[in-house]
């Protein structure tokens, strides 16, 4: 039926709705429209209108935020195939009221001739007479409902009527501008949420970073292993002595132990909250740890309830010196290391 129709049409309509199809159909094919990328976008669209329209110019003219101008985002000549996006162009809405009154009215905004058109007079004088424009077809891009710029296409030369199909075929393509702005925006959002995630990660790497070095300090504080004389180390067991402290407790000790070759360990039980049977076992694993190493295991701070958990959990202290506190445990170690020293009378 649509072909039977075209039989009926003049030959140059014809091949200008021909032209405006396969240029639609491109358009629709390009990944261009909904990629997000706005100026390769733009460039497919503005290179779309000249062609289809046979015009010298077509360009891409957005509002600025405060709505007080337009700024050109893809200029297309024709002619020369290029694009211009540098230095940005701006037309003043104070500066031309009746063409950007206009737009706001219109679906396409046809001038056949600038120089006699209400709309246009004003531009004619500073900006498309210098230009040899004599004639436009204007279609205003909107977002939902709301008018954010035009695509501007301009015949370079005299005056010039534009028909029903040419503005039909701008209206389209002004209609997929918006659709590749907000392709952009969606880029724009995305592109955010993958940034700020990517700081939030980065930043949750850091906190996690800085919550183990923290730990670890914490751990070295509450686990304090002091060279309290030449080849006495002494630790003091403060607060309750679960599995996984004891763990790290014993660790710490040894590697210490170690690296120093103390002959004496003193642990100082004084700050020790509460002795149940695992703590009773970790106590007891650690002293004959500090044996196997080959050196001397120390108690000190044994409190009564302490000594009567020790009794009652069957805690083997045999070969154990236990002293009534650090300063009893230290003179201790200190007068039987001078007394071996002496040497034995003969």
């Amino acid at each position: 039926m649509v072909d039977e129709k075209r039989q009926d049409l003049a030959p140059e309509r014809e091949a200008a709705l021909q032209r405006h199809e396969q240029l639609l159909l491109r358009v629709a094919q390009s990944d261009a429209i909904d990629a997000g990328d706005l100026d390769r976008a733009l460039a497919v669209l503005t290179e779309a209108a000249a062609e289809g329209l046979q015009l010298g110019r077509s360009s891409v003219w957005i509002y600025t935020a405060d709505q007080a101008a337009m700024e050109c985002l893809d200029l297309y000549l024709r002619g020369s195939h290029e694009h211009h996006t540098d230095p940005v162009q701006q037309l003043d809405a104070g500066l031309f009221p009746s063409y950007f009154r206009a737009l706001a009215d219109a679906r396409t905004l046809v001038v056949a001739d600038v120089h006699d058109h209400p709309a246009t007079r004003e531009l004619a004088r500073d900006y498309l007479g210098p230009l040899g424009v004599g004639a436009l077809l204007d279609a205003p891009i909107r977002r939902r409902g709301r008018l954010v710029g035009v695509l501007c296409n301009e015949q370079v030369g005299p005056a010039r009527q534009f028909t029903r199909d040419e503005q039909l075929f701008a209206a389209s393509l002004a209609d997929t501008v918006a659709r590749a702005l907000d392709a952009a925006d969606r880029r724009r959002v995305e592109d955010g949420l993958a940034h700020a995630k990517a700081a939030l990660e980065q930043l949750d790497r850091e906190n996690r970073a800085l919550i183990t070095r923290l730990r670890r300090s914490v751990e070295r504080l509450s686990t304090p292993v002091l060279e309290v004389w030449s080849d006495v180390l002494a630790l003091p067991i403060i607060g309750i002595l679960g599995e996984e402290r004891s763990a790290q407790m014993t660790e710490r000790l040894l590697g210490e132990l170690a690296r120093t070759r103390a002959r004496h360990v003193i642990l100082d039980l004084t700050g020790l909250d509460d002795c149940d049977e695992q703590t009773a076992a970790a106590i007891g694993i650690m002293a004959r740890a500090v044996a196997l190493l080959g050196a001397e295991c120390v108690l000190c701070g044994v409190r009564p309830d302490l000594a009567r958990a020790f009794v009652d959990l069957d805690l083997d202290l045999r070969g154990m010196r236990i002293l009534r506190d650090m300063r009893h445990a230290l003179q201790d170690v200190v007068t039987r290391r001078a007394a071996q020293a002496r040497p034995t009378a003969t």
